[in-house]
């Protein structure tokens, strides 16, 4: 009886595995947790799992939008290597901060509201550009490292 509740708990655990997409707009960091808490689950009930076919299962969880970093990274490995859950899994990490950087960076902001400004159109470009930041900031919050997990700094100053 035990061994049947066993392989009912194996099963249960490598179908969430196999069913674990990430949410578009939702937190890598959160993804990445479920995703190692689903491996430390098939740890704890001895299924052992191949290094590639986590680091396979963890980029078949991400959604088309990442296809282009799934692709960068079968690319990029030594020849004849595999690829390595520990190279896949910091690479959604670096991707979403860059992005988020992207996002918030002034730099570009003031370049097109100052070129914008130039040609008389800087009015309508500059009230929508405080209307889109006024809207992001009330749902940022604080930031939240994405490689120790804690509030208040980011991956860069970790």
């Amino acid at each position: 009886m035990l061994e049947n509740k066993n392989i009912v708990d194996r099963v249960s655990v490598f179908q969430k595995i196999v069913g674990l997409r990430y949410q578009d707009g939702s937190s890598m960091a959160e993804h990445m947790n479920a995703f190692q808490w689903l491996i430390n689950q098939t740890t704890s009930l001895e299924v052992p799992l191949a290094d590639e076919v986590l680091a396979l299962l963890l980029l078949g969880s991400l959604l088309d939008s990442w296809e282009t970093l799934v692709v960068t990274l079968s690319n990029t490995g030594p020849e004849g290597k595999h690829l390595s859950l520990t190279r896949v899994k910091s690479r959604p990490l670096n991707e979403e901060a860059r992005w988020k950087d992207r996002e918030t960076g002034t730099d570009s902001k003031a370049l097109v509201t100052e070129s914008d400004t130039n040609r008389g159109r800087g009015r309508n470009r500059s009230a929508q550009n405080q209307e889109k930041s006024g809207t992001r900031s009330k749902s940022r919050g604080r930031p939240t490292c994405f490689y120790c997990g804690k509030p208040g700094h980011f991956q860069k100053n970790c």
